[in-house]
């Protein structure tokens, strides 16, 4: 088999994984109605319960939420990680649960690290149709959306909110919080930011309170960016490890 069909084939298999494991977030208004929506990834399952991982950002703004599988299924989220005890500093990153009998994938998490140029894939489920300012809503899980690229820039520090994956895939508002994954089809990241914001509102300044040079700004205003999965690992690992003790 050549080369691009090899690529081709992988990219068949981390769509289909990606249409699985990927869910939609819909914020609700006070009569239930979806008023917009953010995307998440399954990434674990104790008994019946589901855990998604997803940005803070998505949770933030609605006291309701309902999060619809690919299947196109409803759940009322159990937990919402807006707590202190599930929190991820002060990271755009948060879980959330809900329990089901049904039997859904699990995406599986990449612990080695990332390296410039790799090839990674972004699904999500943007908000407006393509080029319009039409609302997908009543899309459902067709709006899913999946896109290709490569790692483009992974500075040594992350951006506030800890943002340190930039990559080329072009991602848009509504996959905040879907997943970034490997050509494996491993997790290395969550969608966040698109590319292009304006600077000027402190979207490129590192989490320390520095400025990049204006030639790193330009390389990071032409890059999407995301969470690495590492600081989900980073964070579960603590919360661990205070559970143990307790």
């Amino acid at each position: 088999m050549s080369i691009d069909g090899q690529a081709e084939l992988q990219k068949q298999s981390v769509q289909k994984l990606a249409t699985a494991v990927t869910v939609r977030i819909l914020n609700l208004n006070s009569s239930g109605n979806a008023i917009t929506s953010g995307s998440g990834v399954i990434i674990q399952k104790q008994g019946n319960v589901y855990t998604l991982l997803t940005n803070l950002h998505v949770l933030q703004f609605a006291d309701r939420y309902m999060i619809v599988t690919h299947d196109g299924l409803q759940y009322k989220p159990l937990l919402l990680s807006r707590s202190v005890q599930f929190g991820f500093g002060s990271n755009d990153m948060a879980i959330a649960q809900f329990q089901s009998s049904q039997q859904y994938e699990i995406a599986q998490i990449k612990t080695e690290p990332l390296q410039i140029g790799d090839r990674v894939f972004a699904a999500g489920f943007p908000i407006y149709q393509a080029h319009s300012l039409i609302s997908t809503l009543n899309l459902g899980m067709q709006a899913f959306h999946f896109t290709e690229g490569r790692i483009s820039i992974l500075p040594a520090k992350s951006l506030a909110q800890g943002y340190q994956i930039g990559y080329s895939n072009d991602i848009v508002v509504g996959m905040s919080g879907g997943p970034i994954f490997d050509v494996s089809g491993f997790l290395v990241g969550i969608n966040g930011r698109t590319k292009n914001r304006d600077p000027d509102f402190g979207g490129y300044t590192f989490s320390d309170g520095t400025e990049p040079s204006l030639m790193l700004l330009q390389q990071m205003l032409n890059a999407s960016w995301g969470v690495p999965i590492s600081t989900y690992l980073h964070f579960n690992s603590i919360r661990l490890n205070n559970s143990f003790r307790s």
